[in-house]
């Protein structure tokens, strides 16, 4: 009986959470989005501060927490993020897990089928493909490439564009 109450008093915060204007505070503790910014609960200019669903997919300016779904747009996002397609247009600080992460900046992990991030990497890469232009840290693949690197690449292609070697097999490093 007590879980039972539990239960309920978390969804009756959900619900009311969900409803609760957002306008009002400029951030919400859950968003769901459907089909992108036109079909998504609040606007992306509301800040998404606890979970955001993506159920097929939404747009926040900003997002703190988790995000989870199919497609994630976004701007500024520190999360723990699960999507097929992971984006963010100005940086992404956390661990994120999907088929495709593309990021202008990123501050973490970033695990995927395809990494790229066209501005600065400070954590790591792991995927087949793995792309960054200033990366300080790791990536591990099948093909690494960075404009500049401090760090280590391990995969079976890797290219550092300003490195003192910049292709090598297996194991490739700058610093």
């Amino acid at each position: 009986m007590k879980h039972i109450r539990i239960a309920l008093a978390a969804a009756a915060l959900l619900a009311t959470a969900a409803v609760l204007p957002a306008a009002a505070f400029d951030c919400t503790p859950v968003q769901i989005g459907i089909a992108g910014e036109a079909f998504q609960l609040f606007p992306n200019e509301t800040d998404v501060i606890g979970l955001r669903l993506n159920l097929v997919a939404s747009r926040n300016d900003t997002v703190s927490g988790i995000d989870a779904g199919i497609v994630s747009l976004g701007a500024d996002i520190q999360a723990l993020r699960v999507n097929l397609y992971n984006g963010s247009d100005y940086r992404f600080c956390g661990v994120e897990a999907g088929l495709i992460n593309r990021d202008a900046a990123l501050a973490g992990l970033a695990v995927a089928l395809f990494n790229t991030v066209s501005g600065d990497v400070s954590g790591m890469q792991i995927g087949a493909f793995n792309n960054a232009n200033f990366m300080t840290g790791m990536q591990i693949g099948i093909f690494n490439h960075a404009n500049s690197l401090r760090g280590i690449q391990i995969g079976l292609i890797n290219l550092i564009e300003d490195g003192p070697l910049s292709f090598f097999p297996v194991l490739n490093m700058a610093f």
